[in-house]
Formats: structure tokens, C-alpha cells, sequence
């Protein structure tokens, strides 16, 4: 009878650990979601402003075929889809003026300028 006992003890001590590791992993995994479901939450926080004046002005560029300007997280961001033909050099100098005219509006913020043309990214300017 001694090593029925001692084989029960066992059995329940196997029992227990098992009832543990799942217990630990059930906590980490709801703690994982918890970390994710907070990141989820700052970046729905994040909000984009559009600044409908400088996006109809972009838009009026011959060599730009669409873009846009808006505010998001302290920074002015100007986006240009340049049109197939336009040279590197019109581009750069189109970001260039926007990214002075938007450092003029935008004082206090960072300004970036990126500019695409047939898929390919061509300008990204940084002013601070």
C-alpha cells in the first residue's frame, strides 16, 4: 500500500504542475494582448488634420498629379505624386518651395516633403 500512496502523490503533484504551467501561460498571454491592445490604442489617439488650402494649391501644379498636406503627431507632411516625364531636378525644387511654404505656415514643427513619381520614391525632404 506504501507505493500506491506514493504513486497517487505523484500523480497529483504532476497534476498541479500541469495545472500551473497552464495557469503562467494564460496570465503571459492575456498580458501579451493587454500590451498590444494599449499600442492599438495610441495609434488610433493619432490624429491627421488635413490642410485643405496648401492640398488644393499642390494640386494645381502642372507637373503633380495628386498629393495632399495634412498635420499628423507635430509635424506638417506635404505628399506628391509627380507626373511621368517630370525630371528630377522640377521635383526636387516643387518640394523644396513647398517645404519652405509649409516651415512659413508650420513654425514650430517639422516639415517633410516626400515626392513619387512612376513608383518610385524621388524626393524626401526633412526640414526642422
Amino acid at each position: 500500500m506504501g507505493s500506491d500512496n506514493v504513486k497517487f502523490s505523484f500523480k497529483k503533484l504532476g497534476i498541479l504542475a500541469l495545472i500551473l504551467t497552464l495557469g503562467m501561460s494564460l496570465v503571459a498571454c492575456s498580458f501579451g494582448k493587454q500590451d498590444v491592445h494599449e499600442s492599438k490604442k495610441s495609434e488610433v489617439n493619432t490624429t491627421i488634420k488635413t490642410d485643405a488650402d496648401k492640398t488644393a494649391q499642390l494640386k494645381k501644379e502642372k507637373a503633380i498629379s495628386d498629393g495632399q498636406v495634412y498635420v499628423q503627431n507635430n509635424r506638417a507632411i506635404a505628399t506628391m505624386l509627380i507626373k511621368s516625364g517630370v525630371s528630377d531636378k522640377e521635383a526636387k525644387d516643387l518640394a523644396q518651395k513647398y517645404g519652405q511654404d509649409l516651415k512659413k505656415k508650420y513654425k514650430n514643427m517639422e516639415v517633410r516633403v516626400m515626392a513619387v513619381r512612376d513608383n518610385k520614391n524621388i524626393v524626401n525632404l526633412t526640414i526642422k
